[in-house]
C-alpha cells in the first residue's frame, strides 16, 4: 500500500512538472498582444489608438525623424516617415505585440505593431525611414531590426541615400539660436550654425567643439551611421561651418547636442 502511494505521488509530480513545462512553453510561443484601431498618426513612430484613454503607442526598436512642430524644428525625411506610417496604419485594425516593458516613462504604450502579418516597425527600417533604437530589456527583435536597417543601407533607401537630397523643413530657420545663448534653451530642439574649431575622440564618443561654446556629441553606437557615408566625423567636420538640428543638453555647465545621423549636420562650406 505504501509503495503504491509513493508511486502515485511520483506520478502526480511528473504530471505537474510536464504540465508546467508545456504551459510556459506555450506562453513563449503566444506573445502578449491585443488588437486595436489606430485613430490618429502623430509621426513616423507614434499613433493614438481607440481604447478608453485614447492611448499613445510608441513603436519599439525604432526612431523616425522628428516632424516639425510649432515649437520645434523638423528633421529631413520626417514627413515621408509620417506619410508612410499613415498609409500603413491610419484607420486600420492593428495588433500590438508587447515586449518586457509595456509602458515608457511618459505613459506611452510600447509595442511592435502589425498590420495583418506585416511588422510596421521593421518595414519603416527597411524603407530607410528610421534608425534602430533598442532599449533593453525590450530587445526581443533586435537582430531582426538590425537586419532591416542593413537592407536599407545596402539599397540606399530613405535616410541612407545621398545626403544632398536630405533637406530639412523650410521653416527650420526660425528655430536658429545664437551659440552664446545655447544654455538658455536646455531641453529644447533648436537649429545652430557655427564653425567646428576642435574635435576629440574617446572609446565611447566623438565630440565636435563649435567655437568653444557647444559640443556636438556622436556616441559610438552611431558611428556606423556616419561610416555609411564615408564620413569620419573627427576629420570630416573639423574647421567646417555647419548647421545642426538637435536638442540642447547641459553637461558640467556646458551646452551640448547629441546627434545620431549626418543628415542632422549640414556643412555650409
Amino acid at each position: 500500500m505504501k509503495r503504491n502511494t509513493t508511486k502515485a505521488i511520483y506520478l502526480l509530480f511528473f504530471i505537474l512538472l510536464f504540465g508546467a513545462y508545456y504551459f510556459f512553453k506555450n506562453e513563449d510561443v503566444v506573445p502578449d498582444s491585443k488588437e486595436v484601431t489606430v485613430i490618429e498618426v502623430l509621426d513616423g513612430d507614434t499613433v493614438i489608438i481607440d481604447d478608453a484613454k485614447h492611448s499613445r503607442v510608441r513603436y519599439l526598436d525604432i526612431d523616425t525623424p522628428e516632424i516639425p512642430h510649432q515649437n520645434s524644428p523638423g528633421d529631413p525625411m520626417a514627413l515621408e516617415a509620417w506619410d508612410y506610417n499613415s498609409d500603413l496604419v491610419d484607420g486600420r485594425t492593428v495588433r500590438l505585440e508587447f515586449d518586457e516593458q509595456k509602458y515608457d516613462p511618459y505613459g506611452r504604450i510600447l509595442a511592435h505593431v502589425y498590420v495583418d502579418n506585416l511588422l510596421v516597425n521593421e518595414e519603416l527600417l527597411k524603407q530607410g525611414l528610421a534608425t534602430v533604437l533598442i532599449i533593453k530589456p525590450n530587445d526581443k527583435y533586435a537582430e531582426k531590426m538590425h537586419d532591416a536597417v542593413d537592407e536599407a543601407r545596402k539599397e540606399k533607401r530613405g535616410i541612407w541615400g545621398s545626403l544632398k537630397n536630405l533637406h530639412p523643413p523650410e521653416n527650420n530657420s526660425r528655430f536658429q539660436i545664437d551659440l552664446d545663448k545655447a544654455n538658455r534653451y536646455e531641453g529644447k530642439r533648436v537649429v545652430i550654425h557655427g564653425q567646428v574649431t576642435g574635435t576629440r575622440k574617446s572609446d565611447k564618443v566623438i565630440a565636435l567643439n563649435m567655437q568653444d561654446m557647444i559640443d556636438i556629441v556622436i556616441f559610438r553606437d552611431n558611428w556606423n551611421n556616419f561610416e555609411h557615408f564615408d564620413i569620419d566625423p573627427e576629420i570630416y567636420y573639423k574647421d567646417k561651418h555647419i548647421e545642426v538640428i538637435g536638442r540642447i543638453r547641459m553637461r558640467k555647465g556646458k551646452p551640448s547636442m547629441v546627434v545620431d545621423h549626418p543628415m542632422l549636420l549640414r556643412s555650409r562650406n
